[in-house]
């Protein structure tokens, strides 16, 4: 059981007419609870869990946050043939409680955008003042004993359901099936000491039982007798049904892609190893991209430690979101090609000084630059052919920091992009000492 109370919280803000308190965080009240009894020797496991957070709202401008949310949830584990093989199986239901601010953002919200005008199996409401929903998962499959596993795995969540008060949801609306089968040699073999080979499909539909998408990878993972390893896989994704590229506009089908994931890493036992990853998105209708990575690390005794890593990505997409055209509200999505460069670094150092006194610094620089053209109108998100699903903009008149867009060609502005470009740069630095004590 996890219970915790945090008080409100008031910041000082300078306005024209002098110093003004306003609340930023209202008091809040979070409790938790988790039970699980196993029986048969641990062969079979049942659990519970239920938590609550409670927001004592009074100020006006808070009111875009959830009042009460509850989430209850139970969950098998049932294993037999001496825990050879598994039934896994979750269920989950959310009950959400706020001002129609709060419920209109959530509903609004990238977990779900119900505001989508070719959605009909769910309906966005901006009277409501509450939002429920539930979610499940259910695996079978064959675990560690003997050379081959595998699972098949059906998981659901419904428009509704929001877990992200005390827990951590990024998508909802969804179906997914997946499909796992890999031979595993735990024991050398020639120039081996393991190797692992892996096929995985994944199958998706949103809650109106309209198909999304499928996925296949096909991957294989070695460790050799020098303690080396490598890993690498290659992936293919249909052609989607992408219900959230317009932002709450309508889906669109967006090209099918492969993509290639390499990576290599030496022996981590030793003093210094290091190792380096690549991930590359092969050409197609859409774009392309292509991501690098590598990580050093050096130990020159036991009580100190250093590693870097770096990071290169470059990404040519042709269907950037940017927004949607000021005149229309999100009846006229409006896309970009972007060519963007991101350059990263993370530096870390780790010294303990005695076993209860150590000092840590992370250092991390970041850079992303990104440039916009081929301004495009989505005109018709679904059709079959990818040149007919957009319409291309005049972007030559360029003022204030803005396209000014004239779609019919009558000489007048009939509304204005702003210019997306980016250059993004930050330095962030942490350095910790820590004293750790036991009575």
């Amino acid at each position: 059981i996890l219970q915790s109370t945090t008080s409100k919280e008031n910041e000082q803000l300078s306005t024209a007419t002098g110093q003004k308190s306003i609340t930023v965080e209202p008091l809040t009240n979070y409790f938790l609870a988790r039970v699980q009894q196993d029986f048969k020797q641990g062969n079979t496991v049942l659990g519970g869990i239920v938590t609550s957070t409670n927001r004592f709202i009074r100020n006006a401008q808070l009111d875009f946050l959830n009042k009460n949310a509850y989430t209850g949830g139970i969950d098998l584990l049932h294993q037999w043939k001496d825990k050879e093989f598994y039934l896994d199986a979750k269920m989950i239901g959310s009950y959400i409680t706020g001002s129609k601010q709060a419920m209109q953002e959530m509903q609004q919200s990238s977990a779900r955008y119900l505001q989508r005008p070719d959605i009909s199996y769910a309906q966005y409401d901006s009277t409501r003042n509450s939002l429920s929903g539930w979610g499940g998962d259910v695996k079978i499959g064959k675990g560690s004993k003997g050379l081959w596993r595998y699972y098949t795995e059906l998981s659901f969540r419904s428009p509704g359901l929001e877990l992200n008060d005390m827990g951590y949801m990024q998508t909802a609306d969804v179906i997914r099936q997946n499909n796992y089968l890999a031979y595993f040699v735990n024991k050398p073999v020639s120039i081996f000491r393991t190797y692992t080979c892996v096929a995985f499909l994944n199958n998706n539909w949103n809650y109106g039982l309209q198909y999304l998408s499928s996925s296949f990878t096909g991957a294989g993972y070695a460790e050799f007798l020098n303690k080396w390893s490598i890993n690498n896989s290659l992936t293919y994704t249909t052609e989607a049904l992408d219900t959230r590229i317009l932002r709450g506009g309508p889906a669109m089908y967006v090209p099918g892609n492969w993509q290639e994931n390499f990576y290599i890493k030496t022996d981590d036992s030793k003093a210094a190893y290091c190792s380096l990853n690549y991930i590359r998105n092969f050409p197609n209708k859409q774009g392309k991209g292509s991501q690098y990575s590598t990580t050093f690390t050096i130990q020159p005794i036991s009580a100190l430690k250093f590693s870097l890593n770096l990071n290169y990505a470059l990404n040519d997409n042709v269907l950037q979101y940017v927004g949607c055209a000021s005149d229309g509200g999100c009846d006229k999505p409006i896309m970009a090609s972007i060519n963007q460069k991101t350059l990263g670094a993370t530096f870390r150092a780790d010294c303990n000084l005695t076993p209860e006194l150590s000092l840590q610094y992370y250092g991390s620089p970041y850079s992303s630059v990104g440039k916009y053209s081929a301004f495009k109108h989505i005109t018709d998100p679904c059709n079959k052919s990818f040149e007919k699903r957009f319409t291309l903009l005049d972007t030559s008149n360029y003022s204030d920091d803005a396209y000014q867009i004239d779609e019919n060609g009558d000489g007048k502005t009939d509304y204005s992009v702003s210019n997306p470009d980016f250059n993004y740069y930050q330095f962030r630095s942490n350095f910790v000492l820590r004293w750790e004590y036991r009575a």
